[in-house]
């Protein structure tokens, strides 16, 4: 069914994770140098001299900025001003990394770095693409990828999604209905659920084009209510926008019958060093609360009272077995 088999599938993923966060930090620090932050910071201002310094609009982002530089360990705060912590990046790539290495996601992340300047005036800002909903467009070219078709393939293996499979997709955006509703006959279901219309319009064209049995529902998520019992549950870069992920992971496991899989996709906060880069610039969507990390999402479901089983795959992928 895959041209690449589940551990290469897994370490792809991991592997181009890896490389936006390399790119993330590289881009992090080049804004340090291109807003003069550094420069100021090397005169040892106070946190609120240094924000008054920098001639920008949003100052709430320019706060952001410098917070996620000192994630970084860039730049320290003491008691009384900021400092320059003497600060250095090694870009590693291994040469088996250089196969697995996919493209087309680099012009979308050179256009999100583009972006903050824009935001940096105003979220609200035209050139700000960042919006699920306003910009629709940007966001179905992203989600249309092949790192992100990677991940898909990734959830059909694990799944093992077959033609009488009942699937239930969270945050399901405008490319998997269409994906994985070409694996479902109509002694199966599928159903996406997302809240943006705009996503969900472009994901109804084309499952109504191909004749797809999928069916979309347009709500936040936290919302859900179901009736049916599904065998496999997928969250794909879903939980960085959810606030209460304690709530929504309990109602997604309600949903599983026994033996059912919950499928989450994540650049897990706990396994990637310096994920802090990327998430300043996932932040230009106002929705972005932040990556989760594994060992908080194992403990929140554990505490919803459920008899699950975890399997690990690789840094980005957990599988959880309701039993």
């Amino acid at each position: 069914m895959f041209e690449m088999g589940i551990q290469e599938l897994v370490k792809t993923i991991d592997t181009n994770i890896n490389h936006m966060i390399s790119l993330s930090v590289l881009n992090l620090a080049q804004l340090g140098i291109k807003y003069g932050i550094f420069k100021a910071v090397a005169s040892r201002p106070s946190y609120e001299e240094l924000l008054s310094q920098i001639p920008v609009p949003n100052k709430p982002l320019l706060k952001k900025l410098i917070e996620h530089l000192k994630a970084l360990g860039i730049i320290e705060e003491t008691p009384s001003n900021l400092i320059l912590n003497g600060f250095s990046y090694v870009l590693k790539f291994p040469k088996e990394d250089y196969m697995l290495l996919l493209s087309d996601w680099i012009p979308i992340w050179e256009e999100i770095y583009k972006m903050v300047d824009f935001a940096l005036i105003s979220y609200s800002h035209p050139y700000v693409l960042m919006d699920f909903d306003k910009d629709a467009d940007f966001w179905d070219i992203r989600l249309s990828s092949s790192f992100n078709k990677t991940y898909r393939d990734a959830i059909i293996n694990l799944g093992e999604i077959r033609e009488d499979s009942y699937i239930l997709d969270l945050g399901c955006g405008s490319v998997s209905p269409a994906y994985f509703g070409k694996f479902i006959s109509e002694d199966g279901k599928y159903v996406g659920v997302d809240y943006s219309p705009g996503l969900l319009e472009i994901a109804r064209e084309r499952v109504e084009r191909n004749g797809l049995p999928a069916e979309l529902k347009e709500m936040d998520v936290s919302l859900i209510r179901t009736r049916s019992k599904y065998d496999v549950a997928i969250m794909s870069f879903l939980l960085e926008y959810v606030r209460d992920r304690e709530e929504v992971l309990g109602k997604v496991l309600e949903a599983l019958d026994s033996g059912g899989k919950l499928i989450i996709v994540e650049a897990f906060r706990d396994e990637f060093e310096n994920i802090q880069a990327m998430e300043f610039f996932e932040s230009l969507n106002r929705s972005f609360v932040g990556y989760p990390a594994k060992a908080e999402i194992k403990k929140a479901i554990l505490r919803e009272g459920f008899d699950v089983s975890f399997e690990d795959y690789g840094k980005s992928i957990l599988v959880v077995r309701k039993l």
